[in-house]
């Protein structure tokens, strides 16, 4: 069994659930084991609040034929939200 090294500061754990959870979905994200879209359905982030927590810590969007047949796919069956 394989296993994913995720490491949470103390400080974001006293910020509370929200902090804790964005820590992991961008950490997943920039490790390339969740897609833009999980990572921000991990949070139920719409793309632009996704786009600007990735923003403001800094961490390179990635994009690939993955992720556009999973946000087509999103889009066609309406789970898109802006």
């Amino acid at each position: 069994m394989q296993a994913i090294n995720i490491q949470i500061p103390i400080e974001l754990i006293e910020q509370g659930e929200t902090a804790v959870l964005e820590q992991i979905a961008m950490q997943l994200y920039e490790k390339q084991i969740f897609t833009f879209s999980q990572a921000r359905r991990l949070l139920n982030y719409s793309v632009w609040e996704f786009q600007k927590l990735l923003g403001e810590n800094h961490i390179v969007r990635q994009y690939d034929k993955d992720d556009l047949a999973e946000d087509l796919e999103a889009i066609q069956s309406g789970l898109w939200d802006d």
